[in-house]
């Protein structure tokens, strides 16, 4: 009788077993991520040291506000997100800087920061760097989740991922208790709670009303004018974007870090006359780019004459965030560039020559 169990036990002892360490390793591998950008210290040290012994590039800073940085930026230029590793307390606060600012500029980004255990905090009965941090950075992220159970290490990873870079792209807060980290789990259990994101940044596509009622206002302007802004760069629609603007003739500014989409020299360009095309179109179409202070808002003497406004956007509550919007384009910028490509057709007409010659004048 002995005998029969023995090989049982044995088995159970020999199990494979994985941590929370690894979990969140393997969960932003599954997901194609492969850089961390961080400041290591308690309770994260190990988890960058074992993230570089399974292949992924740590890249150390000397605060966690410029890494955070590195980590938006990183978000911005591959659509995908940008993540921070930092300690808990004060390396989050210097993190929670870039996060509020990724949050803000629309970079997607994941902070992700060890923290003190949950029963000594809520009852603040004084862990090392005890602090609340998850509520600390609600207001200042797009989301901001804890995860407390190693077998949610998946499903949280992959629930800050699809926040960071779905619809406006923005900055997500995860918090890792240090216990968690240190959690073991059932290795193949835990393989199968990896959540590899499936379509995290899906198409939105424009209503047709929206587009046609879009198209209707260009037919009638007289000194139409495009704008580009971050989000036209950060979609990667180049071409779509080009032959849009070549196909209708209009003229194009872009804003300061949608430079490149099209070339300065590009004869369509008014980037040299960027106060007079502001004061002076009489229907401008905003493309990822928000009325916000860097355009005054849409008012005041910048605007010059009255005018209309067609604003695609991939949130609807940024419409009429200022001024009111004659026509909004609602979905991925993409999408919506490619809707109204498809409608220029041979009745579509060109800007006049009036317009045109005083630009370029």
């Amino acid at each position: 009788m002995k005998n029969d169990v023995q090989p049982e036990a044995f088995q159970t002892q020999s199990r494979a077993l994985t941590d929370g360490f690894h979990l969140v390793i393997d969960a932003l591998k599954h997901n194609d991520i492969d850089t961390i950008f961080g400041l290591v210290g308690i309770p994260i040290t190990d988890l960058a040291r074992l993230a570089q012994a399974e292949g992924m590039r740590f890249i150390g800073f000397r605060h966690e506000q410029n890494a955070g940085n590195a980590a938006a930026i990183a978000g911005y230029m591959t659509q995908k997100p940008g993540i921070c590793l930092t300690v808990s307390a004060p390396g989050f606060l210097n993190g929670l800087t870039a996060l509020a600012n990724a949050t803000v500029n629309c970079f997607p980004m994941i902070l992700i920061s060890g923290s003190s255990e949950r029963e000594i905090v809520d009852l603040q009965q004084g862990d090392y760097e005890e602090m609340d941090q998850l509520n600390a950075a609600k207001p200042y992220a797009k989301a901001a989740y804890r995860i407390n159970k190693a077998e949610d290490i998946g499903i949280g990873i992959a629930r800050a991922i699809r926040a960071a870079v779905s619809g406006r792209p923005g900055g997500v807060y995860l918090d890792l208790p240090a216990q968690l980290l240190a959690q073991s789990l059932d290795a193949e259990h835990g393989k199968k709670s990896l959540v590899r994101v499936v379509d995290p940044v899906p198409r939105q596509i424009p209503a047709p009303d929206s587009v046609q009622r879009a198209l209707d206002l260009l037919k009638g302007a007289k000194r139409p004018l495009i704008l580009l802004g971050k989000g036209a760069a950060y979609a990667q629609a180049d071409a779509d974007i080009r032959a849009f603007v070549e196909k209708s003739g209009i003229p194009y500014l872009p804003m300061s870090m949608a430079k490149g989409l099209l070339p300065d020299t590009h004869p369509q360009s008014a980037a040299a006359a960027r106060s007079f095309v502001l004061a002076e179109a009489d229907v401008v179409v905003l493309i990822g780019a928000r009325l916000n202070w860097l355009l005054a808002h849409g008012k005041g003497k910048t605007w010059g004459a009255p005018k209309q406004f067609i604003q695609i956007d991939i949130s609807p509550t940024e419409i009429d965030s200022n001024v009111a919007i004659a026509a909004p384009v609602i979905g991925d910028i993409g999408s919506c560039v490619s809707a109204l490509l498809a409608g220029i057709d041979s009745g579509f007409s060109k800007p006049g020559a009036e317009w045109t010659n005083a630009i370029a004048e």
